[in-house]
């Protein structure tokens, strides 16, 4: 592995064995080095590839956009969350839970708290990864002192979630194909917005899907309990909700399933912020 660039004392830019470009993270990888020296392997903490949709200078702003202490932070409890489970994760995690983590940090100290809406369904779901998520709650404490609401837990859950790759290939499949119908089907209603598929709110709506998406498979499915809610939402944002509704008939011609009242509820919800997030990208273009 040769350096290419170096981007500060822990980060270097560099091209692999293979002629890829990454990015290198360790303590002292880049002091003292030069272009073209080849990377000291005891130094190597963490090598970044870039993923879908991803250039290797959009993960250099991003890692030098974050502050040291949170990248090691990540790194060091995700290694030890794989040392302990013998589990691997997808190396975009060290990334967005770094920088999930330090925009928890920064909205708790301006009194700023997120409600995780799905938290029941995490905790009920994914067992094992939100308890992994209660651990980092506590090392944060112990290490930043702040005390973060257990919503975090959940959100953090989602990260592990997202980044596993021994999940099952058919499920992984079926996920993809279930998700897949419903976005289209949320594009073609709104066919004169393009959303912006990788924004937050976005990536919060697929999300959303994929985990909708595992509900169908594994038979857990939701009971309707708040029908005031439901019909307060459905008519405050009727054209989301004349999207749900869509998807409701698309559901049960193709999947023979009924969408409930509360997952048409948060599917509203998702879709009126992502139309609103579109429509407001739209006007300052």
């Amino acid at each position: 592995m040769k350096v290419i660039k170096i981007l500060n004392n822990n980060l270097v830019f560099a091209r692999d064995d293979n002629g890829r470009e990454v990015i290198v993270k360790g303590p002292g990888i880049g002091f003292h080095a030069s272009r073209g020296d080849t990377v000291d392997e005891s130094r190597i903490g963490q090598v970044f590839y870039p993923q879908e949709k991803q250039n290797i200078q959009q993960i250099q702003e991003f890692l030098l956009s974050i502050p040291a202490e949170y990248l090691n932070f990540v790194q060091d409890f995700v290694d030890s969350i794989k040392a302990a489970e013998g589990i691997t994760f997808n190396s975009s995690i060290y990334l967005s839970l770094s920088d999930h983590l330090l925009g928890t940090i920064k909205r708790y100290q301006e009194g700023i708290s997120l409600e995780n809406v799905l938290l029941l369904d995490i905790k009920r779901l994914y067992k094992k990864e939100y308890t992994w998520g209660e651990q980092m709650l506590a090392q944060v404490k112990k290490v930043f002192g702040v005390t973060l609401p257990s919503d975090e837990a959940g959100f953090i859950a989602l990260h592990f979630v997202n980044a596993e790759e021994n999940q099952s290939g058919n499920d992984s499949y079926k996920i993809a194909a279930i998700v897949s119908d419903i976005q289209q089907t949320v594009k073609n209603y709104y066919s004169d917005l393009e959303f912006d598929d990788n924004s937050l709110y976005y990536q919060r709506f697929l999300t959303h899907l994929k985990y909708f998406a595992q509900r169908y498979l594994h038979k857990e499915l939701q009971t309707d309990q708040d029908d005031s809610l439901f019909q307060l939402v459905s008519q405050q944002y009727r054209e989301a909700f004349g999207c749900v509704k869509m998807i409701f008939l698309m559901m049960e011609e193709r999947y023979g399933y009924q969408l409930s009242q509360e997952e048409m509820m948060y599917l509203t919800i998702h879709i009126q912020t992502n139309a609103e997030h579109a429509r407001r990208k739209d006007s300052h273009t």
